[in-house]
């Protein structure tokens, strides 16, 4: 810049002012007035004297001007820096982070301008060492980006239940192609689920009414869950939903053992998911995948305390419902309430198909394996439908049962539990000889089997 283009200041009243001072209101007056285009033609600026009425009426009318576009510049800087480099932080759309101040307003614009951002890339931050006080929030797209990644690496937490007006989630992801949430390790997700499970909205005995489902994935395409946490969910932790392409991986879920239907990851009407390589401990199934759901593998968890890695149920009120193409392996079960599970109701139709079981370790497990086409009913219906359940592998399956009956395959007399195959299991009851409960199934067994599994050949 030219030498005299810089701005040049007068005193008035015998104090001199410099240009970063904020003066609104100041009982001295001054006004920067630019004379011509401060270029390289060697324009300058100067302080001119005003009247004080004039001055002061201009200096509050161009002060506050000045103030606004000095706002606004600011948004425009913040939403520029974040699309330069493809980083939204939620604090910077407004978030404090102190546990107390509701951050939801926050997440959704920072959630907003990533999903809108251009490039192949944005991030939204949520940065460690905070904790983000969040209400029932849904991030919709299609974003613009092709792929858009959420780092959880602080805490976001619930609030109370009289924060919900009817939602039966606390976070949703609607309509995204392209999406990684993380949380390198650190992140958590923190449901406060106490309040719940024993609040009047919650029902124990009976259905759940308006609890929450901590994280939900619904009609989306490609997404990535890894490395956070999920606690005391009000409900299920974490739900896949008319989904495709989705791999979660390395997460940890947790919750009492007496919490009601906590269940780690629900699967429902879904395909090409995997579960590989977490630690679930809940009140409910560790994996629960529900009608609909094709192509799913589940590698590598260690489950417990809970329920089960669990088919179902499935055919609940007579529905037409099937799941098929399952892969359960490489998962240890520690004292919980059943294992290699699969269930369906009296009365209902589709089928339970093409579903394996391989590799399986159980420590102190009360019901290690499972068909059970009786679900919930305790009015045994002779030669009701059932949904079909057929093609059902077991191999390598070893461990402790809590209880003598280590094997439990509870068929309907309509012969709809066909080719069932069990290939080398070892479960053993500490006190005597395992035993196994066999009706109306119809398979083969090969290999080293521990115990024997009367209806099969």
């Amino acid at each position: 810049m030219n030498k005299r283009c810089r701005p040049q200041f007068r005193r008035f009243s015998g104090v001199y002012i410099p240009p970063q001072k904020n003066f609104l209101g100041s009982n001295r007056a001054w006004h920067l007035i630019p004379l011509r285009d401060c270029s390289e033609s060697g324009d300058i600026a100067r302080v001119t004297h005003l009247t004080r009425p004039t001055q002061m009426g201009i200096i509050g009318i161009r002060t506050a001007t000045l103030l606004l576009a000095a706002l606004a510049w600011r948004s425009v800087l913040v939403a520029a820096a974040g699309e330069a480099d493809g980083v939204f932080n939620v604090k910077d759309y407004g978030a404090r982070g102190d546990g107390t101040t509701d951050d939801t307003k926050a997440f959704i614009d920072a959630w907003t301008a990533a999903c809108g951002a251009r490039g192949s890339s944005a991030s939204l931050l949520v940065p460690a060492g905070k904790s983000f006080l969040v209400g029932p929030a849904r991030f919709s797209g299609p974003c613009t980006s092709t792929r858009i990644t959420v780092q959880v690496m602080g805490t976001i937490t619930a609030p109370p239940p009289g924060a919900w007006s009817g939602q039966n989630y606390w976070m949703m992801f609607y309509q995204v192609q392209g999406l990684t949430v993380t949380g390198g390790s650190t992140g958590l997700l923190d449901g406060r689920g106490r309040s719940w499970w024993w609040s009047d909205k919650f029902n124990r005995y009976g259905d759940i009414y308006k609890a929450p489902t901590a994280l939900v994935v619904m009609n989306c395409t490609d997404v990535e869950l890894s490395q956070f946490s999920s606690k005391n969910s009000p409900q299920m932790h974490i739900s896949v939903s008319q989904s495709s392409k989705v791999h979660l991986t390395q997460l940890t879920t947790t919750a009492p053992w007496d919490s009601p239907n906590t269940d780690g990851v629900h699967i429902d009407r879904s395909q090409d998911v995997r579960v590989t390589r977490s630690t679930m401990g809940t009140g409910g199934e560790c994996v629960s995948i529900g009608p609909g759901s094709r192509f799913v593998t589940v590698d590598g968890i260690v489950c417990g305390p809970g329920r089960a890695v669990s088919v179902g149920s499935l055919g609940r009120k007579g529905a037409t419902e099937s799941v098929e193409y399952i892969d359960v392996k490489n998962v240890q079960f520690i004292n919980t309430s059943s294992g290699a599970t699969i269930k369906t109701w009296q009365g209902g139709k589709g089928y339970a198909r093409s579903i394996s079981f391989t590799d399986i370790n159980f420590t102190n497990v009360d019901r290690p394996v499972v068909i059970n086409q009786f679900y919930a009913d305790p009015y045994h219906v002779p030669n009701m439908g059932a949904v079909a359940v057929s093609n059902i592998t077991y191999t390598n399956l070893k461990g402790t049962s809590r209880y003598r009956t280590a094997v439990e395959f509870y068929c309907s007399e309509s012969g709809s539990c066909t080719n069932i195959h069990v290939n080398s299991v070892a479960i053993t009851f500490p006190y005597g000889r395992a035993e196994a409960l066999c009706q109306n199934a119809q398979g083969d067994t090969s290999g080293y089997v521990y115990l024997k599994i009367p209806c099969l050949r």
